[in-house]
């Protein structure tokens, strides 16, 4: 990482108040990067990044304006800022709804991730070789398997955030990460499966049994999937295992709780205080743990970021907020505000969103479950302001007086989110959170969630 003076920064922001905005913020980032992606058995790509510049964003009478570069010059930072304002006046000039921030407290902090083993301190030969080990032994799981592809990145990203209310943030992150994707293809069958691993956490997680573990896990689905069948489609009783509960959670729940979504209408508007869920459900979003993808101790607006509780025992509890929208809705901050980087500006964003554990252990959910699907692993979908959805489901198995039968695949859920969470009736003690991913709500944030295993009902498409 390149030194920067931060006191550039600071007369930068002084600037724009200046000439004439009534409050202003800076981000620099720096960027470094190695993504190494095999197919096959062949190294497909393998780069190096570095990527730095600043994005600077000016409040004036009531309206945003936002300019970013990539040159770090006082005289190049002065003439993105000029543009900043000159975007603002126009927006003002147009503009009906004024934009105001909630009041914060004032921070100055430097904060770094922990971890063991930083990623860029690892030779990439090192991280090439490894992915190609996991290559290989994801086809040693069966003649069946066609097509593996492995990918691995890792990050260390700085950033500085000042603002002209005197706060100064800097945070160090580093991310390590790992997907497997295998294909298993018999005759006209094909049976895909995959896993990730990885979060704010560095090389260690690479260095055991843990990379092959997830090649083994989407390498033995695929193969296990490979001549089941789809099950019947209907409205049933299912127990979710922890992952495709963490995509409930966000995707289908955790957006329509965003206050800007909640501003311009969503399934939850307006029912702060009233029950949304089972008394069983208390959801919340999260800036830690430590190591979680979402790991967020400071947002894009240099706020403190603190956990919000969404539900707590069914009830809708508070929403995740930036200061424009805190002030709009009367509420206070919580540290939500996200940028992609920083040639975006904040938005409100997730962090790691997850339900809490119950008293229930996972086996005994499905031995007191007569008849249903026990079903594993997500593969994405969609879903809406609504808190209707559709995901895909990589694993299902058919529940039989309480035991696991035949297993099934090409399935999806679907239906409405306060349904299916209304629906809870055994919350499991195991929690688990690390689910890496990258949300895109117009823009990209890496975020994480998760939960225990739980019963509900909910539409399982399949065979017609």
């Amino acid at each position: 990482m390149q030194n920067l003076d931060i006191d550039i920064l600071h007369r930068i922001v002084e600037a724009a108040l200046k000439e004439g905005a009534s409050y202003s913020d800076i981000r620099y980032e720096e960027l470094t990067a190695t993504n190494v992606e095999t197919s096959k058995g062949y190294i497909e790509s393998a780069e190096q990044l570095l990527r730095r510049g600043v994005g600077i964003r000016v409040l004036y009478s009531g309206a945003w304006g936002f300019a970013s570069t990539e040159v770090i010059t006082k005289e190049a930072l002065l003439r993105a800022t000029k543009s900043a304002l000159k975007m603002a006046k126009v927006a003002s000039s147009i503009k009906e709804k004024k934009v105001k921030l909630a009041g914060v407290s004032t921070h100055k902090a430097s904060v770094s991730a922990n971890v063991k083993k930083n990623p860029a301190q690892i030779d990439p030969s090192e991280k090439a070789k490894l992915v190609l080990e996991l290559d290989k032994f994801a086809y040693t799981h069966g003649e069946s398997i066609k097509d593996v592809t492995t990918r691995y990145r890792d990050s260390n990203l700085q950033k500085i955030f000042v603002s002209s209310e005197g706060a100064e943030i800097q945070l160090k992150y580093v991310r390590t990460y790992l997907v497997a994707q295998v294909v298993a293809k018999e005759g006209t069958n094909i049976s895909p499966a995959y896993e990730t691993m990885g979060g704010v956490k560095g090389y260690e997680i690479m260095e055991g049994e843990a990379p092959f573990e997830t090649v083994k896990t989407a390498a033995e689905r695929a193969v296990r999937l490979l001549t089941a069948r789809v099950p019947r489609g209907g409205h049933h009783t299912v127990v979710l295992d922890n992952k495709i509960l963490a995509l409930i959670v966000h995707e289908a729940f955790g957006h329509t709780a965003e206050a800007d979504l909640v501003i311009t209408g969503s399934v939850l508007t307006g029912k702060i205080g009233r029950k949304v869920a089972s008394e069983l459900v208390t959801i919340v979003d999260d800036p830690g743990p430590e190591g979680a993808n979402g790991w967020t101790p400071y947002d894009d607006e240099g706020v403190k970021a603190r956990r919000v509780v969404i539900v707590d025992k069914g009830v809708l509890m508070e929403y995740m907020q930036s200061r424009e929208t805190a002030a709009e809705l009367g509420m206070e901050p919580t540290g939500n505000a996200r940028a992609q980087d920083y040639t975006f500006a904040p938005i409100v964003r997730m962090r790691n969103t997850y339900m809490l554990p119950g008293d229930w252990e996972p086996e005994e959910i499905i031995a007191e479950t007569r008849h249903g699907y026990y079903l594993k692993g997500a593969m994405g979908g969609q879903a809406d302001a609504n808190g209707d959805f559709m995901f895909n489901v990589q694993e299902a198995w058919l529940i039989e007086n309480g035991e696991l039968k035949e297993a099934y695949r090409g399935a999806t859920v679907s239906g409405n989110a306060l349904d299916v969470l209304g629906s809870i009736d055994a919350v499991g003690k195991d929690l688990k959170i690390n689910f890496p991913g990258t949300c895109g709500k117009w823009q990209l944030a890496p975020v994480d969630g998760g939960g225990p295993h739980i019963r509900c009902k909910i539409i399982v498409g399949g065979a017609r």
